[in-house]
């Protein structure tokens, strides 16, 4: 059943029309090809082989998408693997039968349309499975135009659901790298620098904001290298003042400290054969630097109270929440522990300057969410989601997954209609980059484009071609967007006319 009124449709609908635009617009190596949700796939499970091809021919010939299966157990498999559409199955198969697997399906798969196939001496059955979740039955011997006209049906009663699965595949497909979600170059650029520094072993500096990910990249990283068999180890570096620092990375033995009632291994000795992630390593001290110095220029580490090193295996990973290169300016960060931690650096960029991935990180974290998952929420209004793409986010993408918890929790629907925002905070922080009239963020960033493309334009001479090049967008895309913005290319070729 789809949810009430048409704010879920709408929502989809936002997804599917302005962001594959925005994913063409944005070049640098992004896929710009659009998502094709027009092609349901239907599974055909039924044991009887004739039966079976009747149906698939049937389906695609009606121009469906179809795969077909003989057990219950296969088209369980099938629907583990693949995104199915529509289901339609026989109630007498081997092994596990139809109304079993039509129980299945229903508490896995709520949202999926099933037909199940009945003869005439089980009517009893099929009143079972349409209580169970089944949409609709067909008895045997069965007419093909009922059944596609039962099909229809049933696919347009979960056509906004259908939609919502595609599009997460395609964004899976074209966006997304390790749990990371994007479409903007600039994130894409991370994604590559990770596929291209992951199978070595040099060692990487992360920098960004809190809350922008580091540790996800670190994993990635991790994941994708020749050490995604060993450990992770990772270590806030703030969490500890230096003396318990030392010991947490380095390991002591016994009495060499008060309270130092046992030995105990290191950090740095976890991470043999794997990964150590220094995170906000910018709150090391100069002493400790010099320190962990040592130990990435030998690959040697010995506990306090020790009187021998071990020979180490590790790669590091380090994170800051500051420009590294500041604070060597600055004093706090030695030149010589920079320049061995900062071989490959990586920065991301802030939350608000991809607001463009808001709309792909609200619907990828309501889909993983367990508690979304059980109130089976499928999305956020087109009001909730305009709020989150205005606020600034000081937090970034945490503060984002926190605001969408706490609306998960308090949403009494399958549409999220309300979400928690710190509105002062928000103004606040607009206003400082608009001193002379508050707008929104969204707002900001069109006129922005708008006086953006009326330069390119201008440069140009009104060449809508050249300019869609030079601005590497789609020339579809910057005819839309001159619509508009009423920029019409007459006007920027008269004007060049004039000037010459």
């Amino acid at each position: 059943m789809a949810p009430s009124g048409n704010s879920a449709q709408a929502f989809v609908h936002q997804e599917i029309e302005d962001y594959p635009v925005a994913a063409a617009e944005s070049g640098d190596g992004i896929s710009s090809k659009s998502p094709d949700f027009s092609i349901p796939n239907l599974l055909v499970v039924d044991d009887d082989a004739t039966v079976r091809q009747q149906l698939e021919r049937l389906y695609v010939q009606s121009g469906y998408s179809t795969a077909a299966v003989a057990s219950a157990e296969a088209g369980l498999r099938r629907l583990e693997g693949e995104d199915i559409d529509f289901v339609i199955t026989d109630i007498k198969l081997p092994g596990m039968d139809g109304v079993q697997f039509i129980s299945h399906v229903h508490q896995k798969y709520p949202d999926l349309p099933v037909i199940a196939i009945t003869g005439y001496a089980d009517i009893q059955t099929a009143v079972e499975v349409l209580r169970l979740g089944a949409h609709d039955f067909v008895m045997k011997p069965f007419d093909m135009v009922a059944v596609l006209e039962s099909t229809r049906a049933a696919l347009e009663n979960a056509r906004v659901y259908m939609e919502v699965r595609h599009f997460r595949r395609w964004l899976k497909e074209n966006f997304q790298f390790s749990e990371m979600l994007s479409q903007t170059p600039a994130m894409h650029r991370v994604f590559e620098l990770i596929r291209m520094a992951a199978p070595t072993d040099m060692t990487v500096l992360i920098e960004g904001e809190t809350g922008t990910g580091k540790e996800l990249v670190a994993n990635a990283i991790h994941f994708h290298s020749k050490r995604r068999g060993g450990p992770f180890v990772a270590i806030n570096c703030a969490g500890f003042p230096e003396s318990l620092l030392e010991s947490e990375l380095f390991g002591h033995e016994r009495g060499s400290f008060t309270g130092a009632d046992g030995p105990k291994q290191g950090k740095i000795a976890l991470a043999d054969g794997g990964t150590l992630f220094l995170d906000e390593i910018e709150s090391m001290s100069l002493t400790m630097q010099g320190k962990m110095l040592r130990v990435l220029e030998d690959r040697k580490v010995r506990r306090l109270g020790g009187a021998h090193s071990t020979q180490i295996d590790m790669r590091v990973i380090a994170a800051s929440n500051k420009s590294f290169k500041d604070l060597v300016v600055e004093g706090t960060v030695r030149p010589d522990f920079y320049y061995r931690i900062n071989v490959v650096p990586i920065y991301l960029i802030p939350l608000r300057e991809r607001s463009i991935d808001i709309p792909l990180l609200v619907q990828n974290f309501i889909q993983h969410h367990p508690i979304a998952q059980s109130k089976r929420i499928v999305g956020v209004s087109n009001k909730v989601l305009g709020r989150l793409m205005d606020y600034p986010w000081p937090g970034n993408i945490r503060e984002l997954q926190n605001a969408l918890e706490c609306a998960i929790v308090l949403a009494t629907g399958r549409v999220i209609e309300d979400v928690k925002l710190p509105e002062v905070a928000c103004a606040r922080d607009l206003k400082e980059t608009q001193p002379s009239a508050f707008v929104s963020l969204r707002q900001w960033l069109r006129e922005k484009e708008k006086e953006f493309l009326s330069q390119k334009l201008e440069d140009l001479q009104g060449n809508v071609g050249l300019t869609a090049k030079s601005c590497r967008i789609g020339v579809r895309t910057l005819s839309r967007k001159m619509r508009v913005y009423g920029l019409d290319k007459k006007l920027f070729k008269d004007s060049a006319v004039k000037v010459d």
